[in-house]
């Protein structure tokens, strides 16, 4: 084996690219230098731990060396597809993950076009989507990343459920989306999403990819040109094992919500929100090697997914979040306009007094909730198919607060009192109006939702983080790009390591859009690694 310091961690070109990408990073950066000798200063200290580049592993210190076509690093929604594409397209593939077994968040995943869709009599105007999707991001998206993911999704869906024949998804209302749950039980959704990547992972290593479990991998390699050649891993014992790449290393890390000091630099609102991954392991590790070797990174701050779904509150869930009814903080408030999109109704509970805000209503909540032409209902309003049991178990559980009087109702959920009292007078006064003279809520949706028949009702809410979706910059061959935009060849990332796709707000009008994105990018990434990107995936491995 050459050794790493005649080859390079880093070439010089590569080295400059990378002091450019950490000097660069919007909002990051120190920007308030007003002389030479204060720039100066700024230059030579750094505020983030990651802009100091760490030395090359010594050749000396590796301990095993692995010949691979494809090395994926990560192994959750988007490493366990991408690996097993990798394997079922014959190639040699070798994963590095941190964690002893596949990671995973959510649900469902969005994909449009897919055969089952399709056969379902579903049309999509993939032009009125993506005019749709760009009003969200507001100029941050590639539209050509984006139209990739529209033009693709289903063929990497149908790829996927031919696949795992054994865990038949639900076909979600939108029209685009696949939910994994069992009796229309929506209890059992993660459960069962995470029983989906099990499987897929356990396929993928049958069809031949190595997995390194418990093998973060630590530093990207990159001979003389800058091209990335493979990555070094440290396994469990403080050794390490440099894998060799032929074709290409693919990012599939996550995010950076589990680092808190990447956090305060890309996504601040998030710093203090509790964070809901089920193994805190997505600490921006993709994000960091590749800054390193000269990649770019979406500029701050990243788009975000801040849900109230799952919570993370002792009390649980309470159904029916997305619906607009009037919410006041503890300071008994009416604080946001209750029918704006579910993300930013979120985030206004955010910028709230500890977090904190209560949905109101009154003895005709199952009358309010039955209206189903609200604009921004959220997926996970309902557990069962039983809308009362589900509403008993969470007042019997405290997520949802019940009172003969607004005055208990305000005493029971420490909402100052006398405040509240106005807010709710003043509210019903704007519903009889049908006019919302101070938030400006639609007519329609005010009139459903009087507070005036108790028993009343408060449903707790407090945001969670499910991850932030910004990440390194890449074209539409999903080929990492450095600082001048030019592809580093030999690198590739996808899922939530990618970026150039979100913007300012999650469009959650693609229910599943994160996970449908991991799936496709993530087969699709190995796919361009391997020369094949523009190839169809029919035929490729076992059909059901």
């Amino acid at each position: 084996m050459q050794d790493l310091t005649r080859r390079g961690f880093l070439t010089a070109a590569a080295a400059t690219a990378a002091t450019a990408a950490i000097a660069g990073m919007a909002g990051c950066a120190p920007q308030d230098a007003q002389t030479k000798q204060d720039a100066e200063a700024a230059s030579a200290k750094t505020r983030w731990s990651w802009e100091t580049k760490p030395e090359p592993i010594p050749a000396g210190d590796i301990a095993e060396t692995i010949e691979t076509d494809v090395c994926v690093v990560g192994f959750g929604a988007t490493g366990a597809p991408a690996a097993l594409a990798a394997a079922q397209s014959g190639a040699k593939c070798v994963v590095l993950q941190k964690e002893s077994t596949v990671v995973t968040n959510g649900w469902s995943a969005a994909a449009f076009g897919s055969r089952r869709f399709l056969e379902a009599g579903q049309t999509y105007n993939l032009g009125e989507i993506y005019a749709q999707f760009a009003e969200l991001s507001n100029g941050r998206d590639n539209p050509r990343v984006v139209r990739l993911f529209l033009e693709r999704s289903g063929e990497v869906m149908d790829y996927l459920l031919d696949q795992t024949p054994e865990q038949e998804p639900v076909l979600l209302e939108s029209g685009h989306t696949f939910g994994w749950y069992i009796n229309n039980d929506m209890s059992t959704r993660y459960d069962q999403f995470k029983k989906l990547l099990e499987n897929m992972a356990g396929k993928a290593e049958a069809a031949g990819a190595q997995v390194l479990y418990k093998t973060p991998a630590v530093q990207l390699v990159q001979d003389e040109s800058g091209r990335v050649t493979g990555v070094i891993g440290e396994r469990s014992d403080g050794s390490y094992v440099q894998v060799n790449a032929a074709k290409g290393v693919v990012m599939a890390t996550g995010d950076l919500s589990d680092d808190e000091e990447m956090v305060e630099c890309y996504t601040p609102i998030l710093k203090g929100v509790q964070n809901m991954h089920g193994a805190p392991c997505n600490t921006g590790d993709g994000f960091k090697m590749a800054l390193w070797a000269g990649a770019s990174i979406d500029s701050a701050p990243h788009c975000i997914m801040m849900h109230f779904d799952p919570t993370w509150m002792p009390e649980g869930n309470a159904p029916y979040s997305g619906i607009p009814w009037l919410r006041v903080n503890l300071k008994g408030e009416r604080f946001a306009n209750e029918n704006l999109g579910y993300q930013s109704v979120v985030t206004s509970v955010r910028l709230q007094p500890e977090q904190t805000a209560f949905q109101i209503t009154d003895a005709n909540w199952a009358v309010h909730a039955s209206v189903d032409d609200y604009q921004h209902p959220n997926s996970h309003s309902r557990h069962t198919t039983n809308p009362q049991a589900d509403w008993d178990d969470a007042i019997k559980r405290g997520a949802i607060v019940q009172a003969d009087t607004l005055e208990e109702l305000a005493d029971a959920c420490g909402i100052q009192k006398d405040a509240f009292l106005k807010t709710v007078a003043r509210y019903n006064e704007l519903v009889d109006k049908g006019v919302d003279e101070d938030m400006g809520v639609r007519g329609d949706y005010l009139s459903w939702n009087a507070i005036k028949e108790p028993p009343f009702y408060a449903l707790k809410r407090m945001p969670g983080v499910l991850a932030t979706v910004g990440g390194l910059t890449v074209n539409e061959k999903l080929e990492v790009l450095d600082t001048a935009g030019e592809p580093i060849p030999g690198l590739y990332a996808g899922g939530d390591a990618s970026g150039s796709y979100y913007g300012d707000d999650y469009p959650l009008f693609i229910t599943g859009g994160s996970l449908g994105r991991a799936f496709a990018f993530g087969v699709l990434a190995v796919r361009s690694a391997l020369g094949k990107l523009d190839e169809p995936l029919d035929g490729l491995g076992a059909s059901a």
